[in-house]
């Protein structure tokens, strides 16, 4: 399982940005579900869960098949650094057993 922490610079809020950019302005990323803690990509077969604490974003990214993890992680990561490049300090990618 891949787990992915965005820690946002003082003042932001990780979690509340990626809301605002998935439901305003995003083209291929969009919420399967009313509370915006689950994200999908338009090409993907799986899913992110997304949760925060204290303005850090915590995505648990859950592939349909093994194969799709790396699909789901990469693009993910890379939308966070094209979208919140100046808002994030850091992306922390977390590789656990399941």
């Amino acid at each position: 399982m891949i787990v992915i922490q965005a820690t946002p610079r003082e003042g932001s809020d990780a979690f509340k940005l990626l809301r605002s950019k998935v439901i305003h302005e995003a083209a291929t990323w969009y919420w399967v579900d009313k509370k915006h803690t689950r994200l999908r990509h338009v090409q993907s077969k799986g899913h992110i869960d997304v949760a925060h604490a204290k303005g850090v974003l915590v995505a648990r990214v859950v592939p349909k098949e093994p194969k799709d993890l790396f699909y789901l992680a990469e693009k993910f990561v890379g939308r966070l650094i094209a979208w919140f490049e100046d808002e994030l300090a850091s992306i922390n990618v977390q590789l656990l057993e399941e």
